[in-house]
């Protein structure tokens, strides 16, 4: 069997299992639907992967590598653009590949719980590293006056879990999306900003006391 026809219906298995995974769940999911979604025979399949849950974790690993090569450490170095020009950049590179991925962020998203826990794990680490690259970027502005004082570690919980919760979010309706352009912009000046028309005006200092 040539190389071509080998990576070939490997990707095809690939992709008839993100498929499959999203719209019947990991457990309910079958090799043998796996096999003949992609036209190949069953036997067929244990030549790439040893069983369903080496499969996923092929295509969980592949994904991962992908989403920690999109978020890149601020450069500050001679002639590096501006710190929040590369936060634009990692923002949009990040969310042109979970929305390209479709399938997978929709398992990832909203069937993590279904998940075996050697999945769980290595998705916990994985966000655990973002975090870290987050509250260091923040730490760093910081220390550049670029970001007001706050709990850099707690900050960047939050970031994650709203990026987390508008993904979530998009990958589950069918209406009308936003431009990648436009998703990072709001999220960006969410960020940034937050609401506030006045973003000197605190809600929290101004708000009338309770009672």
């Amino acid at each position: 069997m040539s190389g071509g026809l080998r990576d070939c219906q490997r990707r095809r298995l690939v992709e008839c299992a993100k498929k499959s995974f999203a719209v019947g769940g990991y457990y309910t999911t079958s090799i043998s639907e796996i096999a003949h979604q992609a036209g190949v025979a069953r036997s067929t399949f244990y030549q790439y992967f040893d069983n369903k849950a080496h499969l996923f974790q092929s295509i969980l690993d592949s994904f991962l590598q992908d989403l920690q090569d999109a978020i890149r450490p601020i450069n500050l170095g001679h002639g590096a653009s501006a710190p929040l020009v590369q936060i634009k950049s990692n923002l949009t590179r990040v969310l042109d590949l979970v929305l390209q991925e479709r399938e997978l962020t929709q398992i990832l998203l909203h069937n993590a719980g279904a998940l075996d826990s050697t999945v769980e794990n290595r998705l916990s680490a994985f966000y655990g590293q973002v975090a870290e690259m987050i509250e260091h970027s923040l730490t760093l502005g910081m220390s550049m006056n670029l970001v007001r004082p706050c709990n850099a570690r707690l900050m960047s919980y939050a970031i994650i879990g709203a990026i987390k919760e508008v993904v979530h979010q998009l990958t589950s309706t069918t209406r009308p999306q936003p431009t990648v352009e436009e998703l990072m912009r709001e999220l960006l000046e969410f960020g940034t900003i937050g609401i506030l028309a006045n973003p000197r005006a605190s809600l929290v200092r101004n708000s009338p006391q309770a009672g």
